[in-house]
């Protein structure tokens, strides 16, 4: 049996291809902070027993996030990923329904009366946590976020 690879092995790098490994949805909503650990601990339970089931819908009929959030990371996240950030973050968050378009007009107002970044206006209005524009800030935009902006 030959067993190919197509990880990449040369001194001083290891280089793997972005499509080597993909995290499962529920393990991205929770780095996300969409969800807790407890919750995506329960909907594998469910997953169990209805098989039939989507973790994803699962998390959705439970009313812990919004089906269009789910549809967000399992249709277009990947995408984003391998594009980088090519719009605004806002109109990330707007896709992911974490933001709507009068959340995004609010905070782009104030924006230019108070000369503070948009994320940092969105998680002050409690419309997101640090924990998830950080996910998004640091996926997409391959920036230390943490560092830069939201010293915790």
């Amino acid at each position: 049996m030959k067993i190919t690879s197509n990880i990449i092995i040369s001194a001083p790098h290891i280089v793997i291809p972005q499509t080597y490994w993909n995290p499962l949805l529920g393990e991205v909503l929770r780095d996300a902070d969409l969800i807790t650990e407890g919750q995506l601990q329960i909907a594998l339970r469910d997953k169990q027993e209805y098989k039939h089931q989507k973790i994803g819908e699962i998390l959705a009929l439970r009313g812990w996030i919004k089906q269009e959030t789910v549809d967000f990371f399992a249709e277009e996240w990947a995408n984003c990923l391998q594009q980088g950030a090519k719009y605004p973050i806002g109109q990330y968050l707007r896709q992911a329904a974490l933001l709507d378009q009068k959340d995004i007009e609010n905070i782009l107002d104030l924006q230019q009366h108070l000369k503070i970044r948009f994320g940092e206006i969105a998680v002050s209005q409690g419309l997101l946590t640090r924990k998830t524009l950080n996910f998004f800030l640091n996926n997409l935009l391959c920036q230390a976020a943490e560092d830069t902006l939201f010293v915790a």
